[in-house]
């Protein structure tokens, strides 16, 4: 994809797709609650679309005739193999669960030895915690009259917890699950327990530990909101525009989804936020609060790529902390952000593994159609969805398979035309 020209003084507005993550939970619910979505504003995201035809591929195949087990591959998306470990396990069958090469490097250990806990009968059929997995599936729910108590360690993602979770209500003793680990990402485990509860579910919790009751799921109308990581990256836009306005359809400043700290952060890079009955306006004030900015992403890791590009593309100092879970996303994101943000003269050091430094510029270079500056988009949506608004500041940029913005945001490049020429889109 290539972005010859940039609008640094525009006015638009945005349709921002459905929470990819509320829209997944959702999913996964009605499939335990054995009922029909009726999921409105449902992401349009690659990863919403590939659960959906699995968990309907699963519904009517339980595999017991087939020699060979039941192939499911989840491609790279963590969230989709995460859910249906969980989901399979407790589903007759034998199962194949397996993804491609990025997937295959990314952690499932925390979760398999949890679900082995209440006698999940799994096995690694690589290296050990980590995919691809065989799945000897059965209703394992239906004898347990006690409630389970199980312990998850979500040092490394908090999807592990949630994948009980979601499950946990069609136990018939219910669940106790433990939160072990250095928590990460709570502000997703809250947006599952919100989502169950809109569902009936009967949810206590207490610190690290969360109590279900057994209970059935009611079928009843669910709507998701506007997802606001994918509001990130107008952020990004307007704080590296001359006076760029853009009005986000949909976002309410009440919200389950921790993203919406963006609004908070970006309001000391120069961007104010303003809230009115049908979304939210976004505009550039030109008050930059700060030369440096300090920011721990272990809550919000969703974030770091447009805050980290936003630094530097304003020429600011950024010293992230809570990054330690990044190198399991789609992408090692924090090796990936460095590397391309070198390609223009911004500098990074690694203090560890969860901490990066990324060090101000005072002058980007420019660049032109004969002679852009190319990114990688190392297979991540939000590496491309990041480096994109960059254009603004540098002029011609050209981004390689960028057509990955698919898996959580599809109509992107689309929205994005409205403040970048993008010849390829005639």
């Amino acid at each position: 994809m290539k972005i010859i020209s940039a609008n640094s003084d525009f006015d638009v507005d945005v349709s921002l797709d459905g929470s990819k993550s509320e829209s997944n939970r959702a999913l996964m619910v009605c499939h335990y609650g054995g009922f029909s979505p009726r999921v409105k504003n449902i992401s349009q995201s690659d990863d919403t679309k590939l659960l959906s035809e699995i968990l309907v591929e699963t519904q009517f195949s339980t595999s017991r005739e087939k020699t060979e087990p039941h192939k499911i591959c989840c491609h790279n998306a963590g969230t989709v193999f995460r859910f249906l470990t969980t989901a399979l396990s407790m589903r007759q069958g034998e199962w194949l669960l397996t993804g491609n090469a990025r997937m295959l490097r990314r952690p499932i250990g925390e979760l398999v030895e949890a679900l082995r806990q209440f006698g999940a009968d799994i096995e690694y059929c690589e290296k050990e915690g980590f995919p691809p997995l065989l799945i000897h599936g059965s209703p394992v729910a239906e004898p347990v009259e006690a409630t389970a108590e199980i312990t998850v360690n979500i040092s490394k993602s908090s999807q592990f917890a949630t994948s009980l979770l979601l499950a946990a209500p069609t136990l018939r003793g219910g669940m106790k699950l433990h939160l072990d680990g250095a928590a990460s990402s709570l502000p997703y485990l809250e947006m599952t327990l919100d989502t169950m509860r809109k569902y009936g579910a009967k949810i206590h919790r207490d610190g690290l530990d969360i109590f279900i009751q057994h209970s059935d799921y009611q079928d009843v109308e669910y709507i998701v909101e506007p997802d606001w990581s994918g509001a990130s990256y107008w952020y990004e836009a307007v704080a590296l525009s001359h006076n760029g306005r853009a009005f986000l359809r949909g976002l309410r400043q009440e919200t389950k989804q921790g993203d919406a700290l963006v609004s908070k952060i970006f309001d000391n890079l120069g961007v104010t936020t303003s809230f009115v009955a049908d979304g939210a306006v976004v505009f550039k004030d030109n008050d930059l609060k700060i030369s440096d900015l300090q920011y721990d992403f272990k809550d919000t890791p969703d974030l770091f790529p447009a805050i980290a590009a936003t630094c530097a593309g304003l020429g600011l100092r950024g010293r992230f902390t809570g990054v330690r879970n990044l190198v399991h996303k789609e992408s090692d994101r924090v090796a990936a952000m460095a590397a391309e943000l070198s390609k223009i003269g911004v500098t990074s050091e690694s203090v560890s593994d969860n901490e990066l430094i990324i060090n101000k510029i005072e002058q980007l270079p420019r660049f032109n159609e004969d002679n852009p500056v190319i990114f990688n988009s190392h297979g991540d949506h939000r590496i491309v969805m990041a480096l994109a608004p960059l254009a603004l500041k540098l002029g011609a940029v050209e981004i390689e398979d960028a057509d990955v913005v698919s898996k959580s945001y599809p109509h992107f490049w689309k929205e994005m035309s409205n403040i970048l020429s993008l010849p390829s889109l005639g």
